[in-house]
């Protein structure tokens, strides 16, 4: 995945999603473990909330196209 930062200007930053676990410190919520590769190195923890699930499915499901797009990107592999 390619992701932006606001406090690293136009640089972009190529990571992969290394995990995705319940967390051990708080089971109400997901714990997803990300590593970006280039141009740095760094080790990268979100934690997702029901409500952040709830509105990234939202966000989806109001714009169908996003659906489509995610099935032929999945196909891509």
């Amino acid at each position: 995945m390619k992701m932006r930062s606001t406090g690293l200007g136009k640089t972009e930053l190529t990571a992969h999603t290394t995990d995705l676990l319940v967390d051990p410190e708080n089971a109400n919520r997901l714990c997803m473990k990300i590593e970006s590769t280039e141009p740095v190195h760094w080790y990268i923890t979100a934690f997702l909330e029901g409500k952040d699930l709830r509105q990234m499915l939202w966000m989806v499901l109001r714009k169908p196209v996003f659906l489509f797009k995610a099935f032929i990107l999945f196909l891509k592999g």
